[in-house]
């Protein structure tokens, strides 16, 4: 393992105590601490060491960080506790930070708040004593561990960074890169790449690139793309503007008539009189073409000569006889031309009725002409009205399909300017990951070396890119063990620790809950602790562990004190002095109280 400067430049855990004098106090230490949880002789197979503190500790020394409430703190309430986390800053002034469940929101500071540069000297009380809301506490806390020199955006919250190096809470143990169960993929992303010197402001452009990507997806239809639903609108729209361009031409030659109805009824009427005046003349000249016809039988029955009919049937009439005949002859005679002068007068009224009517209908279509001439050059006012109505429609429905166009037109463009500021975005991901390799390469290459060291087998921590952003991943041994993966984050952090030492940035501490070596073999865990402890002298960061005292695999250690000196704390379960609060309270004990 490289060595590094005996010099200290981080923040150093002192002492966690609380205003009751049953409190186990707990006096830090350099290098590895440990809190044991031991099985007391006199203890009863029913007694548990659940509710001793082991997760308590790392959840107050949390607390006293500015951490919030946890459920287990919660059911602290109303006991007048307060806890106090003893620290000296970089600088090496000594603070002493109290924070009691009552009242989670303040933060009482004792020491060199002045020189710490946590609060103006007029904001002393007479008693030395500095009172401060929560969230200027973190701040301040993220400016003495996180902030690095010439930084040009504000990084990651202290809480969100702590939290890879204060692994107590169960969701906090999932993977390497996540410290919540729902953690925020934008989230995951700046916090790693922060603490693996990368730039994190990345993952803030991928969260917003991606948000909005979601956005023009909710407007986009994978079965009707936008730029087909732009070819299916612009022959609507071309419909449309040719009909607006009529109507608006229409109206612009139309004149209104005042009397256009009168004209337009004059119309209908003589339409219907030219029609009644050709069907009388139609039944007239029928008429006429009888009486005709009567007429001319008529004179040929009249030239007819009885005595010349019977000669020439040889037969010799007598002269009474021919003077009887001639006589009936003269009077069919007379009769034929009185029926001949019946049907001329007959036939000359016909004619003369037809030709009136002849007459009378081109009058009428003559001025029909004229009307329907007029029509065609002018409207009515109420038709003018409804031509502009329909105008007016028309122009609103081109200027919805138009609104239609150029939102969809607006929204590919959109698109397409995405895709471009995607391609800009993972150009500079890659671009960043490649300049900032060295300063990530300590790092990748320290996971390998304390995993491999573990199971005998390479293991890999992995940045690339991905599509939405930079990714982490590790590739681990395939040795069937159910905590590899807990080994993997002990290793990733513990690697963390050892950057940020050697950058002079980080808390200075790491917290590991006994939780960590759930379900890891007794010789990984040995090992892990062995490697714990070699890398926190080196580098010289506390690191605080809790474990029971019946997993403490102690024929694996290559040197037994390597564990028994590292020991700050023993809790028990013979009685209820033995926990942390030195009483024991009805907690409900969850994930995170083992």
């Amino acid at each position: 393992m490289p060595a590094f400067s005996s010099g200290r430049c981080e923040v150093r855990l002192e002492s966690l105590t609380a205003n009751f004098p049953e409190f186990r106090e707990i006096e830090f230490r350099d290098g590895l601490n440990i809190v044991v949880a031991d099985r007391a002789k006199e203890a009863t197979k029913t007694d548990s060491r659940n509710g001793l503190g082991k997760t308590t500790v790392l959840a107050l020394i949390d607390f006293c960080l500015g951490a919030n409430m946890s459920d287990r703190l919660d059911q602290m309430k109303g006991n007048g506790w307060y806890f106090t986390l003893s620290l000296t800053t970089r600088s090496g002034a000594t603070l002493r930070a109290s924070r009691s469940p009552d009242v989670s929101g303040e933060v009482h500071i004792e020491g060199d708040v002045v020189s710490a540069g946590i609060v103006e000297r007029d904001e002393v009380s007479e008693a030395g004593r500095a009172d401060i809301g929560s969230r200027r506490w973190t701040r301040w806390l993220q400016n003495e561990c996180f902030v690095r020199p010439g930084m040009p955006a504000d990084p990651p919250t202290f809480r969100s960074l702590i939290r890879h190096l204060a692994r107590y809470r169960s969701d906090s143990l999932i993977d390497p890169f996540r410290t919540l169960a729902n953690q925020r993929a934008e989230a995951v992303q700046a916090e790693n790449a922060y603490l693996l010197n990368l730039d994190w402001r990345l993952a803030k452009e991928w969260a917003v690139l991606k948000d909005r990507k979601a956005r023009v997806a909710l407007a986009d239809d994978p079965d009707n793309s936008i730029d087909a639903r732009i070819a299916a609108l612009e022959p609507q729209l071309i419909r449309l503007q040719r009909r607006t361009e009529k109507l608006t031409q229409d109206i612009r030659t139309f004149s209104v008539l005042p009397e256009y109805r009168n004209i337009e009824a004059r119309v209908q009427e003589a339409t219907s009189a030219i029609k009644t005046l050709g069907n009388d003349n139609f039944a007239d000249r029928q008429q006429l073409a009888l009486y005709e016809s009567q007429a001319q039988d008529e004179f040929v029955s009249s030239n007819l000569s009885v005595e010349r009919l019977f000669s020439e049937a040889g037969i010799v009439l007598g002269d009474a006889v021919v003077r009887s005949l001639d006589e009936a002859a003269e009077f069919q005679r007379q009769v034929v031309a009185n029926r001949a002068s019946y049907l001329a007068d007959e036939t000359r009224r016909i004619r003369e009725r037809i030709a009136q009517r002849e007459e009378e209908q081109s009058r009428l279509a003559s001025q029909q002409e004229q009307d329907l001439q007029l029509l065609r050059t002018g409207g009515a006012l109420d038709d003018f009205a409804a031509l502009q109505k329909r105008l007016a429609e028309s122009q609103v429905e081109v200027s919805q399909v138009e609104e239609q166009i150029q939102t969809l037109r607006e929204l590919s463009d959109r698109k397409s300017k995405l895709k471009s500021e995607e391609l800009d975005l993972v150009s500079r991901t890659k671009l960043d990951l490649q300049e900032r390799f060295d300063l990530r390469s300590g790092v990748i290459a320290r996971f390998g070396e304390i995993m491999e060291a573990l199971y005998g087998e390479p293991a890999d921590l992995r940045v690339l890119p991905g599509k939405s952003g930079i990714q982490f991943k590790v590739v681990l041994p395939k040795t069937g063990s159910g905590g590899v993966h807990l080994m993997a984050i002990f290793a990733y952090d513990i690697a963390l620790s050892e950057d940020l030492a050697s950058q002079q940035r980080g808390p200075g501490f790491l917290l590991h809950d006994s939780s960590i070596f759930a379900d890891v073999d007794e010789r990984q865990t040995a090992r892990a602790i062995e490697i714990a402890a070699e890398s926190a002298v080196s580098y010289n960061y506390q690191h605080l562990i809790t474990i029971n005292s019946d997993h403490v695999p102690w024929d694996e250690f290559s040197d037994r004190s390597v564990f028994d000196d590292a020991v700050v704390l023993r809790l028990h379960d013979g009685d209820p002095s033995g926990s942390i609060l030195g009483q024991r309270l009805s907690f409900t004990i969850d994930s995170e109280d083992r």
